[in-house]
């Protein structure tokens, strides 16, 4: 008996010409789905494939060598079936020269193919972990001796700002968790400069439209609508039967004062109006009829109202616009400064590489030539 698929199942093998994203827990049966939709593809469709023109990739050797042996007893379980199926059997002898690999081992093919489009040395290999660890931080000490040497005036103020401590450690890791990430990137020099781009701003009003200050109004203005509904909800205790309804101007004008911070357009006027907030002092409620559970729950709605309103003002508004144009024109100085360092390390590690991997060669081709010597040397002293 066949194996039977849910419809989700289903639905992934059968879907084409689109892109498909499969999210599911550990043993539920993707690799199973997975074989199902490629066998299909192979076999059942209208127009099948051959198994050499489709890329799988996995995470580990063990799960592309399980892939390909799954797939592989697909198709001659398939074959039993239709023992003269050509298109079947060219299938069988396709899987053993089918990209059924690793992320790593199919990035490393494409390299191998393309080397001279990249201007690489065709016998180049994998640097061992160890190895390039210690060979990125003995870069990283070159590149900052450098500029210690040339010794800038926004190198020194970099150092100033992000050194800790007597050594440059910090300074190593930061540059070299910036390489690593740059490399995510097509072209990793053209996404570093665009970093330090990000903090150059001409005015405050280029600022006011930099994508996160609006994502900073955006979230007080969401705050100050769940502020109100806070208060909403504090003047329908008000107006209950047992409810303090001495406390209701004081809520309403709560109320209106957000309001008018929600009326803000700008993230200046927004401080402004933050800078200004009056909160009204609560009326005594002498009222014996009402709850004093209702008087309780009134009173922490509004502390938490002021709360709220307060940590926004210190969250996003502890300093002003013009102060804020001021510390990214410094952070683009440091940023530019740390990028250059990446991108001088990133030609020194690429051009390290190059080095050792000539004198590699180098040591090779003594060795060999020793080798020769020691073979021709009996012949030698026997003549």
């Amino acid at each position: 008996m066949g194996v039977i698929f849910t419809k989700e199942q289903q639905q992934v093998i059968d879907l084409r010409n689109r892109n498909i994203l499969v999210s599911a827990a550990a043993g539920s049966g993707k690799t199973a789905v997975l074989v199902e939709r490629i066998i299909t593809r192979l076999t059942k469709d209208e127009r099948p494939l051959n198994v050499d023109e489709l890329l799988i990739v996995t995470f580990t050797e063990a799960a592309a060598s399980e892939m390909k042996e799954r797939i592989h007893g697909a198709i001659e379980k398939a074959l039993e079936d239709e023992p003269d199926n050509l298109h079947l059997q060219r299938q069988a002898t396709l899987i053993h020269q089918a990209q059924i690999t690793t992320i790593h081992k199919f990035c490393l093919s494409v390299i191998r193919d393309y080397f001279h489009t990249i201007d690489l040395d065709p016998g180049f290999r994998v640097g061992e972990e160890g190895e390039l660890k210690l060979l990125k931080k003995d870069v990283a000490e070159a590149v900052l001796e450098a500029a210690y040497e040339e010794g800038t005036s926004e190198f020194l103020d970099f150092v100033e700002s992000f050194a800790a401590g007597r050594d440059d450690r910090k300074l190593e890791e930061l540059m070299l968790q910036l390489y690593e990430f740059s490399r995510s990137y097509p072209n990793p020099k053209k996404w570093l400069d665009s970093c330090a781009e990000q903090y150059h701003v001409e005015d405050v009003t280029e600022l006011e439209q930099r994508p996160f200050v609006l994502e900073i109004m955006e979230e007080v203005r969401q705050c100050l609508e769940d502020v109100q509904e806070l208060l909403k909800y504090g003047l329908a205790i008000c107006n209950e039967e047992e409810g303090p309804l001495v406390y209701q101007d004081t809520l309403q004008s709560d109320w209106m004062l957000v309001q008018s911070l929600l009326s803000a357009s700008s993230f200046s006027e927004m401080q402004e109006k933050l800078r200004d907030v009056q909160w009204m002092k609560l009326s005594a409620c002498r009222d014996k009829t009402v709850s004093e559970r209702n008087i309780q729950q009134v009173k922490d709605i509004r502390e938490e109202v002021k709360g709220l309103v307060k940590n926004l003002t210190e969250q996003y508004f502890f300093e002003s616009i013009q102060e804020m144009q001021k510390e990214m024109a410094q952070s683009q100085k440091n940023m530019q400064t740390l990028t250059n360092l990446v991108k001088a390390f990133a030609d020194a590690f690429s051009e390290e590489k190059r080095r050792k991997k000539r004198k590699y060669k180098e040591a090779l081709i003594i060795s060999f030539r020793f080798s020769r010597l020691l073979r021709v040397l009996p012949n030698t002293q026997r003549n």
